[in-house]
């Protein structure tokens, strides 16, 4: 069953701007032309649709105050037999009384007065579109924008343009802090790179040294009219000395390669996975790339360094008869 009521709205809400639709038209030109007529039907339904806000924000507190005092489970029923209006419906309606009821209630006489708050001129269709703009931005946004001389898909459009640029901003953050992160990853692996380069160059030196003096004992072994046995065996030792230099120094070397191949494998796995987040299809491209790469690498070393073949073939034969 529903139930209809009379009831009598605040002056801030129709009776408030009826007034004031009825002494703007007064004001207008007398003078009947289609500019004139434009003029009176936009203001009309810009005060119409002040009048709607004002209605929607009476029945959003209103349903607020019914749900508040129904059974668990009866909400549903109620909206659809009592007012006929939708679960959607009903949350946009109580949505529109929560943001705006305290605006319009703190300035009910304000006529768009300078001093007044922007969304006491606003229309229903203005309100709804606004509400994907947070209150605490709300009002600098009508400030920036005419929202009151724009249409609906004016409004939905500078709407979008605002969340666009917000979003592009903070995509833009988010870029900053990777490539901050990056460069910080890099300059850390730069610098134990170095250090290790340093490390080896040491270790090069002190072998290095232990040769020249190695050579300088053999020479002033010579000099003292050595025995062959002496000068073997110092000669023993320079070599030695020698082969466990170089082995050292392709240690090194060896160690720096491989430490920069694992490197470089982890950076392409972090490249790839962030791809996949982006780029599946990419992704996926360099990914079969790079195991083909890695593939013919691991086929490559099972025979280093590969066998030389020749097509060249002996005639047994012939060398026989010669």
């Amino acid at each position: 069953m529903r139930f209809v009521t009379r009831l009598s709205l605040p002056p801030y809400s129709v009776n408030k701007v009826t007034e004031r639709a009825d002494s703007l038209m007064k004001d207008l030109i007398t003078d009947r032309t289609p500019l004139v007529i434009a003029a009176e039907i936009n203001t009309i339904r810009h005060q119409t649709g002040k009048i709607l806000l004002a209605g929607a924000i009476e029945i959003g507190r209103r349903l607020k105050e019914a749900k508040d005092l129904l059974p668990y489970g009866e909400w549903g029923k109620w909206l659809k037999e009592s007012v006929s209006y939708s679960q959607r419906t009903a949350d946009r309606l109580m949505q529109v009384c929560e943001e705006y009821e305290t605006k319009l209630l703190a300035s009910p006489d304000s006529d768009g007065q300078s001093d007044s708050s922007p969304v006491t001129n606003l229309t229903y269709t203005q309100a709804l579109i606004l509400l994907g703009i947070p209150e605490e931005e709300r009002e600098e946004f009508i400030a920036e924008h005419d929202v009151e001389s724009m249409t609906r898909v004016e409004l939905q459009q500078a709407v979008k343009d605002r969340d666009q640029a917000i979003q592009e901003k903070r995509d833009l953050q988010n870029d900053l802090i990777l490539k901050s992160n990056e460069l910080a990853q890099l300059t850390t692996q730069t610098q134990s790179l170095e250090q290790q380069v340093n490390d080896y160059k040491l270790k090069y030196s002190a072998e290095q040294e232990k040769v020249t003096l190695k050579q300088r004992e053999l020479e002033a072994a010579k000099k003292e009219v050595p025995s062959t046995r002496k000068i073997a065996e110092l000669e023993k030792k320079l070599k030695d000395a020698e082969t466990k230099s170089s082995v050292r120094t392709t240690e090194a070397q060896f160690t720096i390669h491989r430490d920069n191949m694992i490197k470089a494998y982890d950076e392409l796995l972090k490249m790839l996975t962030a791809l996949d987040r982006t780029d599946s299809e990419a992704k996926e491209k360099y990914r079969e790339t790079v195991s083909m790469i890695v593939e013919n690498m691991a086929k490559t070393l099972k025979v280093w360094p590969p066998v030389i073949k020749t097509n060249l073939s002996i005639n047994t034969t012939q060398s026989e008869r010669g």
